[in-house]
Formats: structure tokens, C-alpha cells, sequence
């Protein structure tokens, strides 16, 4: 297996760290979970995320220049997210 992962291929977290970081670079700035963001107790939320939760792989879930992708994202006006391409600096 050569590494990266070719584009378009199943990603999935490999830790749970993995997972949370994932989570802060899509899921926290998407206007699919905002809803949820905002009203925890009365909203369901964004389905791909649950599913994931769940342990199903999101077909959504991809591969891309190296690092995991959702290519459901679609980016939350009221809390956007930074450059996903910028990398940490700590």
C-alpha cells in the first residue's frame, strides 16, 4: 500500500484523535450540522457524521492530496472555517 491513499479513496479515522481533528477542520464549520451546533437537544444533525459515529463508513468521507476529506462540506457562513490547505503551526 503506498502512502498517501490515492484521491477519492474511503477515509476513515485511524484514532480518535484522528477523528476529533477531522471533526474540527469539517464537521464544527459545515452548515449541514449548524442546526445541531445550535440546539443540541432539538436537532438530529448532520446524518454522515451520525453514521460515522455509529461505526458505518461514510461514502462521503474521502481521500484528498493526502488528508481525509467529506465532500458533503459545505461551509457554515456564520462560522467559517480557515484555509484547510494551512498547515498547523504548533
Amino acid at each position: 500500500m503506498s502512502w498517501p491513499p490515492a484521491n477519492g479513496k474511503p477515509f476513515r479515522p485511524s484514532n480518535g484523535t484522528e477523528g476529533c481533528i477531522f471533526e474540527s477542520r469539517y464537521c464544527e464549520h459545515c452548515s449541514r450540522d449548524a442546526a445541531f451546533r445550535q440546539d443540541m437537544e432539538n436537532n438530529d444533525g448532520c446524518e454522515i457524521l451520525a453514521a460515522a459515529h455509529a461505526g458505518e463508513q461514510p461514502p462521503q468521507w474521502v481521500w484528498r492530496d493526502g488528508m481525509g476529506h467529506c465532500t458533503n462540506f459545505r461551509e457554515d457562513p456564520d462560522n467559517p472555517a480557515r484555509c484547510l490547505k494551512t498547515k498547523e503551526m504548533f
